[in-house]
């Protein structure tokens, strides 16, 4: 590991502090060399970083015990200065582990601590502090892209390891030709760019969500990285580093569009680069542009009408090259027929990233076409704000990634001012708030704090689901001031630093035992003699689908994850990405910039400030007004607050637990995802401006009716549609795309077929399949579980076969025929 001098050492005010310190530390982080991602060999978990003195502090503690068990908090010297018991969890189904929780959230003293529990184990040393945990993390999780520029040298002067600098990649780029000449004879100009992943292969739907990630970051923080922050090259050109570094790493997406046509949807090499490899080796690979697809000619629209709004202040004249490039991006998309990807042979040298809905796509561009014609005085902005509020996707807040952009496109909605109607912001807030509060919900009742529900396979890039949420729950607590939602991002945040299955923090260069190495190209050549750089953020664990031969298969979704200096095998766990070390940076950002207000003792902490003080009265008990198989519309009579409410929160009671369901800014709500003939217990809560919070009003229990959408459940309304994506001897890649055609939402859903030739499945993502004979049954993962009155959802695998792929006739919901096309 490298040597890291470690935040609170340095703010030691005693020099007998600081040498009790250094000799609780691991090797590593006292001041030590590299070292191997061993794990931490206790079965007392907690983030090892540390705890701001107001925030959550809850350790995990694996013991078989169905007893609770006697723990103490102890001090740099030894001294113990807090005990009690643990609350037993019990069985924990990502992890297989039985568990227990150590609350010692009381504890406000600053130092370095342990956690002991007697006959079970002891912590690794970690701190309670009274300011920021990572005051470099951000900054580290974005010299990540400079580390990845291609098309220019990158020198020592910028990188944390000199070893690290290098001779341009792939300044070939500048005249790539078209694979199999589906332009012609053209040639595009791609030169710089980031090395996507572990490979160096660009993709415009993986860049776009990066890219969006960054400028969000900036245009919700916009002096959070200012110039000269991030020692790059454009430092002292008095711009924002971060707009600059994304301003460098978009410069081929408006390459990616021929004289004619839709966009390239990649471009990458002809065959894996060797791993590792050296620069001379990988620029004489044979490279190519890969065909189009509307989806990557989304993805340039909404880059560079977004970067384009950002530049425009400080380069005008940039900004009107992008916003004619997003303006052509959007009008080729407009006008060319839907072509999705891949749909023609391609080279093997890269990932597909591909994408059969393109709904979502043109949502999330005419969003930032629409926000950048309003901020430009263009005249076409009505032509894209129709777009936008005529989507179907128009206010959809959900999980998001590069394939799902529905939420980032509503994200910036919320964002950025614009002239919406203030009914429609209202309710795109309130569907913020609600996702929100289910991410709390599941951190509430996971055994680690782990924003995934165990009840879910662990997708590829699982870490990335989870800062994605962060995201949004830093949003939330930005829209509403509830630190709530950031003590929720803090636990989430245990979870990357230490407080989970695996025994380790996935943030490079961060906590005693944290991962050395990860799918990387350029730095595993110098590794082990030169560390990876700190603030790398690893995929981590992976059951959805596991295609190397590093990750461990047969495992409980949480410890699917490959082992110590494996990484050149591990691409399905260890890998890391630009769409995963953008949300990491716009994380860090945001527990940096609020760390005072989980400090106890600071009056801009915790709670009200000093203006408002006073709570909301309870709301009415509310009456239920409505119920389905699969939800309840509630109705409550208003709080009252001397200043004003600003919203409520539905929890749904079970014996002593509180579980947010929903949150509304009027007194009606309507709770899904529910199971048919089942009573659930409910209870609202109002808040005002300053965060204060009332009394729970009483309490109200309704039983959903039987039948209708759950499971089981006749009558169900859907469309199908199946397509088989490559072939190859023995075996097939298919996509299955499930459409909701009924007028309700879709819950819990359960999608059968008969295979009508000895095909079987080996590896599904977005579902779980079970198979016998022929017969398919798949139910959802938890981010495609609920599909909308019109929405869709689309599974994938790797199956096999004895001949050519046969492809499924009929199609089923929850026992009922769906219509296929």
């Amino acid at each position: 590991m490298p040597s890291r001098p470690h935040h609170r050492r340095r703010r030691t005010a005693a020099a007998t502090a600081g040498v009790v310190l250094a000799a609780l530390l691991p090797l590593h982080l006292a001041g030590g060399g590299a070292a191997h991602a061993n794990a931490d060999p206790s079965p007392v978990r907690v983030n090892q970083i540390g705890y701001l003195t107001g925030a959550d502090k809850i350790a995990t503690v694996v013991s078989p015990s169905t007893s609770p068990l006697p723990w103490e908090l102890r001090d740099a010297g030894g001294t113990v200065v807090a005990s009690g018991t643990t609350a037993v969890r019990g069985h924990d189904a990502a992890s297989g582990d039985h568990v227990h929780h150590a609350d010692f959230s009381s504890v406000t003293t600053t130092g370095v601590h342990t956690l002991h529990v007697p006959g079970v184990g002891t912590s690794v040393a970690f701190g309670i502090d009274d300011s920021s945990l990572y005051p470099d993390l951000a900054g580290e999780a974005l010299n990540y892209f400079y580390f990845h520029r291609m098309g220019t040298p990158t020198e020592a002067r910028h990188l944390r390891y000199p070893a690290h600098a290098h001779e341009a990649l792939h300044p070939g780029d500048e005249s790539v030709p078209c694979y199999q000449q589906w332009c012609g004879d053209e040639r595009l100009n791609v030169r710089y760019s980031w090395a996507d992943a572990g490979d160096f292969g660009i993709y415009a739907v993986n860049h776009a969500i990066s890219a969006w990630t960054l400028l969000n970051l900036h245009e919700r923080y916009p002096d959070a990285h200012p110039d000269g922050s991030l020692n790059i090259p454009e430092s002292g050109n008095g711009r924002s580093d971060l707009v600059d570094e994304v301003e460098y790493g978009s410069r081929f997406m408006p390459g990616l569009l021929p004289s004619t046509g839709l966009a390239s949807h990649k471009v990458h090499n002809h065959v894996w680069s060797a791993f590792p490899t050296s620069i001379a080796q990988e620029n004489a690979q044979a490279r190519s542009a890969q065909p189009p697809s509307t989806n990557a000619t989304y993805a340039v629209a909404r880059t560079t009408a977004h970067l384009a709004r950002v530049l425009e202040p400080d380069d005008p004249a940039r900004a009107a090259e992008l916003w004619a490039s997003a303006r052509d991006a959007w009008q080729r998309a407009e006008s060319h027929p839907v072509l999705t990807y891949p749909n023609a042979p391609q080279a093997e040298g890269g990932g597909d990233y591909g994408d059969s809905k393109t709904t979502d796509d043109r949502y999330a561009a005419a969003v930032e076409l629409y926000l950048t014609a309003g901020a430009l005085g263009d005249s076409s902005v009505g032509t894209y704000r129709s777009a936008v509020t005529g989507s179907p996707h128009y206010g959809e807040v959900g999980q998001f990634d590069w394939a799902e952009v529905a939420g980032a496109g509503t994200l910036s909605l919320l964002t950025v001012d614009n002239d919406l109607p203030a009914a429609d912001l209202a309710r795109m807030e309130s569907n913020l708030l609600s996702f929100a509060d289910s991410i709390t919900g599941v951190l509430e009742r996971e055994g680690y704090p782990s924003a995934i529900p165990g009840s879910s396979r662990y997708p590829w890039g699982s870490n990335s689901f989870i800062a994605n949420r962060m995201l949004v729950l830093g949003t939330a607590h930005d829209l509403t001031g509830e630190t709530g939602y950031l003590r929720a991002m803090h636990r989430a945040m245990d979870y990357l630093m230490g407080n989970n299955a695996m025994r380790l923090s996935y943030v490079t260069g961060y906590g005693a035992f944290a991962e050395t190495d990860l799918h990387d190209r350029l730095a595993w050549g110098a590794y082990p003699q030169t560390p990876f750089p700190p603030g790398w953020l690893s995929g981590g664990p992976n059951n959805e689908l596991i295609n190397d031969n590093a990750t461990p298969t047969g495992q409980p979704a949480a410890k699917s994850y490959a082992g110590p200096d494996t990484a050149p095998q591990a691409w399905g766990s260890k890998e890391n990405t630009i769409n995963w070390n953008a949300p990491l940076a716009w994380v860090a950002t945001h527990l940096d910039r609020t760390a005072h207000e989980l400090v106890e003792g600071d009056g801009n902490g915790p709670g009200p400030g000093p203006g408002d003080s006073e709570p909301p009265t309870a709301p009415g008990t509310p009456t239920v007004v409505a119920t389905t198989a699969d939800s309840v519309t509630l109705s409550w009579t208003a709080a009252t607050d001397d200043v004003g409410i600003a919203g409520y929160r539905v929890l749904r009671l079970d014996g002593g637990a509180r579980t947010p369901v929903a949150s509304v800014t009027g007194t009606t709500a309507v709770i899904t995802g529910l199971e048919p003939d089942t009573a659930y217990t409910f209870a609202v809560e109002a808040r005002d401006a300053a965060g204060n919070v009332s009394p729970l009003s009483g309490s109200v229990t309704a039983r959903t009716a039987a039948g209708g959408s759950g499971p089981g459940a006749p009558g169900a309304t859907c469309a199908v549609a199946y397509r088989v994506t490559g072939q190859w001897q023995g075996g097939f890649q298919a996509e299955v795309t499930l459409t909701n055609t009924g007028p309700t939402t879709l819950s819990g859903w359960s999608l059968s077929w008969e295979f009508p030739g000895g095909e079987s499945v080996s590896n599904m993502w977005g579902g779980t399949a079970s198979q016998v004979g022929g017969r398919v049954t798949v139910s959802p993962m938890d981010y495609t579980a609920t599909v909308p009155a019109g929405g869709s959802v689309t599974l994938g695998f790797v199956g096999s076969a004895p001949g050519a792929a046969g492809v499924p006739t009929s199609f089923a919901v929850d026992g009922s025929a769906c219509t296929t096309g």
